[in-house]
Parts: C-alpha cells; structure tokens; sequence
C-alpha cells in the first residue's frame, strides 16, 4: 500500500514545495517580453481615468531644500492635487498644490490660501506632469534603454513583476528635479502580473549633489472617482 502512495505522496510534496516557494524569487510574464510589458504599463496608465500616487525619498542630503515625498491623486491628461513635503535644514513643510494642465495653485505654509504661482518658484517643479503620457510617468516606461526582466519582487503581500532599465536624464528632469540632467537614471519597474498595471517604480540617480538619491513613486487606486478643480481661495 505504502509503495502505491509514494508516487502520489511525491507528487503532491512538489506541488506543495514549488507553491510555497513562489515568494518573488523568479521571473513573471514580463521576463518573456519587459519592453512589451512597459509598453502596455504606460498604455493603461493613459487610459485611466484617475490614479494615486505616493512618492518617497531615500538617501536625501540632509542639508539644503529636498524634496522628502509627495502623495495625491492625478486626473489625465495633466492634473494633479495633494501635497509635496519639502525639508529645508532642519525644518519640514507640507505644500498643497493644484495642478491643471499647466497651471499650478500652491498653498504655502503659513499662509491661508492657494495662490497661483508658476513652476519655476517651486523647489519640486510641476506635479501635474506626473501623469502626462507626453512627458511624465508614461514616457519614462517607453523611453528606456538596456531594458531587462528581473526577479520578481514580493511588496505588501502582493507579487509584481519587475523590469529594470536605464532612462535618460533629461526626462526624469521634467517629473523629479534633477541636479544633473545629463547622467542617466536607473529605473525599475513592478508591474502587477494581472493587470499589466504599473504599481511601484523606483528611480535612482543624481537628483542632488553629491551622490545618488533615490525616488520610489508608488501607484494605487486606479480608476477611482475623482475630479481637480482651481481652487477658489
């Protein structure tokens, strides 16, 4: 009877053995084509009707004005709302921004409303571009070189693909302000298996002086009710 099992017992042990092992360690769908798969990442990020993002710094200078992280939800084709935490020296801020197709509403701190201001008096540019297929997140996932599959990457409990590339500078300047447009930046990208969607990218170059910093900028939310107006005051 124990004979009659074994095969079984040994079949059911690897099914068991290769599930447990799906932990992020091997490559997804995107492995088998990563420039198709970016491809169709900045095709559904055009597509949708709404999407939040959340962006986090790491390895920032602790002297000067830096950018720490930003979150707030983006309306295609160029709008933006939500705040920009901004570190100069020792002291944090949050600003609220608007953003609609280019015209920029910032709340500064310490003061009771929103005042229109242009990108250039900014310290962290334009967040409205964050979602512009011709010059923001989309562009970037169309637009790198030395475009590789990698491991799959476990984040929240959930598996995404990964697919690495290098972008060129000059366009990473036009969403996250760089102190060297011309090096390149390194870029990888999680996408979910299921959706092809663009969930999390992490970008890392010379956003400062002094060395390289990193940006991860996450995505959640897609497709949500959402709606950006000026505001009134």
């Amino acid at each position: 009877m124990l004979r009659t099992l074994l095969p079984t017992l040994t079949a059911v042990a690897v099914l068991w053995l290769s599930a447990c092992s799906d932990d992020g360690d091997n490559g997804g769908d995107a492995a088998e084509d990563p420039q198709a798969a970016l491809e169709t990442a900045a095709e559904l990020l055009a597509e949708t009707s709404s999407v939040r993002f959340t962006v986090e710094g790491e390895d920032l200078p602790d002297s000067g004005t830096v950018v720490v992280g930003a979150e707030g939800v983006a309306v295609p084709p160029s709008s933006f709302e939500g705040g920009v935490r901004v570190k100069a020296g020792a002291l944090s801020s949050t600003v609220d921004v608007v953003s609609i197709d280019g015209e920029i509403w910032a709340q500064l701190p310490l003061t009771d409303g929103y005042e229109k201001m242009d990108a250039t008096g900014l310290d962290f540019g334009d967040p409205g571009v964050l979602i512009d297929p011709e010059q923001g997140v989309g562009q970037l996932l169309r637009s790198g070189s030395d475009v590789a599959g990698a491991d799959q990457v476990r984040v929240d409990g959930e598996v995404y693909d990964q697919v690495e590339s290098v972008i060129p500078g000059e366009l990473v300047d036009a969403i996250l302000t760089l102190a060297d447009p011309d090096a390149d930046v390194q870029a990888t990208w999680s996408l979910d298996p299921d959706t092809g969607r663009l969930r999390q990218a992490t970008l890392t170059g010379p956003f400062y002086d002094g060395g390289e910093q990193t940006y991860v900028v996450s995505l959640d939310e897609y497709d949500e009710p959402a709606e950006i107006s000026a505001p009134t005051g």
